[in-house]
């Protein structure tokens, strides 16, 4: 009986105490969390959506200054929201890919950590985790494996064949004769030339190459595209469709080996060489040859979905209201983010003619 008595406390006392727990548990998550938007079969809080942002600025820094403007950080939820359906969609066979290409990217992480004061700064300052990290790749990568299952080859070889101008392997030589230059501190332009000073200038480096000129002095003395200059002005095998339209095309077009005409674009006048264009019909590609092409379709079906079946979705978007929110930056409030593609295509890191 003793025994019993003793029992029967015990389990009121582990009883009382599991249900303190619980009622404090839910007292917290109900002080720190609240929805901020709802969609069909399932809904956003506060604390996953601003985990995602804090995430969101670490591989997009220049976002950071806009991230509070109201317009734009309901785009950000909706395209979270987009993620969250898509990658519930997925595939176990999409899902396992994505998980072996987020394993490979958090090594690329931590060793980025460990070698950029800058960015661990910013990872300490948000108090992220690098479970995190993982979290919001293996999002996105569930994502991209999702979308680009969704392409089938006869897809891209169409694509392939239509805009081969896109997927030509190009190696070129150029001078760039700048009109303007923009300071990447300030992103203020200054104008370096006019128009005619700057065509002229293009015209006298062209004479004096088709005169057998050097490209590595000439390309030091008059290039302004920093990416080149002291490499000859030369880009090796590059994806053409990577470059601006108006350079894009005279890569495409123009004779090999031969200096072409100033070619005119956003930055200033080109001076091209095309020393070599590789356009393999589409059965040559290899499967690492074909990945652009599944890219452009991928990513034109992720628009679809976001244009087409996103509205389905019955969203219901719960953000502070904008006299709520804290005073946002002059930066437009139009942009959206570019280089967070769900076909997992990364912007090129360099300085080629359509990025410059």
């Amino acid at each position: 009986m003793l025994h019993s008595s003793r029992k029967s406390a015990w389990r009121k006392g582990a009883l009382l105490i599991v249900a303190v727990v619980l009622v404090l548990t839910m007292a917290a998550c109900g002080a720190k969390e609240t929805e901020v938007a709802t969609y069909k079969g399932g809904s956003v809080t506060d604390k996953e959506f601003n985990k995602y942002l804090d995430v969101f600025t670490i591989m997009q820094p220049t976002y950071a200054q806009i991230i509070e403007i109201p317009q734009f950080k309901e785009q950000l939820l909706q395209q979270y929201i987009s993620y969250k359906i898509l990658g519930s969609q997925a595939s176990d066979e999409s899902v396992k890919k994505a998980e072996a290409d987020v394993k490979e990217q958090m090594t690329q992480y931590k060793d980025a950590l460990k070698q950029n004061a800058d960015l661990k700064a910013s990872v300490d300052e948000k108090k992220l985790k690098n479970k995190d990290m993982e979290n919001f790749l293996l999002l996105t990568s569930k994502v991209s494996a999702h979308m680009n299952a969704q392409v089938t080859d006869d897809e891209m070889k169409a694509e392939y064949e239509k805009n081969l101008v896109n997927y030509a392997k190009v190696t070129v030589r150029h001078i760039l004769v700048a009109t303007s230059t923009t300071d990447p501190t300030t992103q203020e332009k200054k104008e370096l030339r006019t128009d005619a000073e700057a065509l002229a200038r293009a015209k006298e480096v062209k004479e004096k190459l088709v005169a057998g000129g050097d490209w590595a002095e000439l390309s030091k003395e008059y290039s302004d595209d920093t990416g080149s200059k002291d490499k000859g002005g030369q880009y090796v095998d590059q994806q053409n469709g990577n470059w601006v339209e108006e350079f894009k095309q005279a890569a495409f077009k123009q004779e090999i080996g031969v200096v072409g005409d100033p070619v005119e674009t956003e930055f200033g006048y080109h001076v091209i060489l095309v020393e070599k264009r590789d356009t393999p019909a589409y059965a040559d590609l290899t499967d690492e040859g074909k990945e652009p092409v599944r890219s452009v379709l991928a990513n034109e079906k992720m628009s679809k979905f976001m244009t087409d079946e996103l509205p389905k979705q019955e969203i219901v978007i719960k953000l502070p209201k904008a006299e709520e929110e804290a005073p946002a930056s002059d930066a437009p409030a139009g942009d959206t983010p570019a280089s967070d593609a769900p076909a997992g295509e990364e912007t090129p890191a360099t300085d080629a003619p359509a990025t410059k």
